[in-house]
């Protein structure tokens, strides 16, 4: 875990208690950190709602202010778009909290129209004012972060899907090793700009009739073991070979590289090509059940 080592005092737990945000539209509790946020499209608002406290006399203490002489300012900072940085950012202010206000309610819909590929919303405690009763360490200039958390929303429906076929393998890769797998990853490898939905397909064979009946049914480990060999197969690839593309702040959307910079987020959230890169040649293991891991929450596609 990244810290940051902040020049003032800032506030922890037990002085703040933020609940989970909830979608309102479906009252599905979203975790902080990564989720995923099934069934969506561009035309649907997004309703958010969190309930937020803080404990005054305990955050006076952890700030060294007194109590009457703190205000906090409550923003939320709403972001979306591909990459490690969002490139829109909005800033809503949500209100004051002082002693005697110690708590509010969160609310923001988000218009879908605005959206693309995730929805981020961090949640901010800063400074209100100048306080004049403080402490040698205690933050100082109004607008000061002493507390943040947060929500990276990753939206279904501005992810491509690939198309599956089912087929029996015997009578398709007759007579090749193939014949015997349970499935198929079609894909040409080297052009990393062409369209995903075009150009990956997944066959299923048909012959194996118990890989089917799990698949079909949606049976977690199977879903996330097919969808994790995709992965690797994909990523793998263009990480062996250096393709530029996934480098780019804003790969082709629906293209190859745009699927898997988004497999690659999912799987090593902030971290950098470079350290990725390194990653999968000291640590292949280590690679591969990061992938596998991300595929369980990318398999919550239907």
């Amino acid at each position: 875990m990244t810290r940051v080592a902040f020049p003032f005092l800032t506030l922890r737990e037990p002085a703040v208690s933020a609940l989970p945000w909830t979608d309102v539209s479906s009252q599905r509790e979203l975790g902080l950190g990564s989720a995923w946020l099934a069934d969506w499209d561009n035309a649907r608002d997004i309703p958010l709602r969190r309930h937020l406290r803080v404990d005054f006399e305990i955050a006076a203490t952890q700030l060294e202010i007194a109590a009457e002489d703190l205000e906090l300012r409550v923003v939320l900072r709403i972001g979306t778009g591909t990459g490690n940085m969002a490139r829109q950012v909005d800033d809503r202010l949500q209100g004051v909290l002082r002693k005697g206000r110690e708590e509010m309610v969160i609310e923001e819909t988000i218009a879908g129209r605005l959206l693309s590929s995730r929805l981020i919303a961090d949640t901010h405690l800063l400074l209100h004012a100048s306080p004049a009763n403080r402490g040698q360490l205690s933050p100082r200039p109004a607008g000061a972060r002493l507390w943040m958390d947060h929500l990276d929303l990753h939206l279904e429906g501005e992810e491509p899907r690939f198309p599956m076929e089912v087929m029996s393998f015997s009578e398709r890769f007759s007579g090749r090793p193939e014949a015997y797998a349970p499935w198929y990853l079609h894909w040409v490898p080297g052009s990393p700009e062409r369209d995903f939905g075009g150009a990956v397909r997944l066959f299923l064979n048909s012959d194996r009739a118990d890989f089917m009946e799990r698949f079909v049914a949606g049976d977690r480990g199977t879903v996330q073991v097919v969808l994790a060999d995709t992965m690797l197969q994909i990523v793998g690839y263009l990480i062996d070979h250096d393709h530029a593309e996934l480098q780019q702040d804003d790969p082709e959307p629906g293209s190859i590289s745009a699927q898997a910079r988004f497999w690659i987020e999912l799987a090593f959230p902030g971290q950098d090509f470079s350290r990725i890169r390194s990653l999968r040649e000291r640590s292949p293991a280590t690679f591969h059940a990061a992938l596998l891991a991300a595929a369980d929450v990318a398999s919550e596609i239907p």
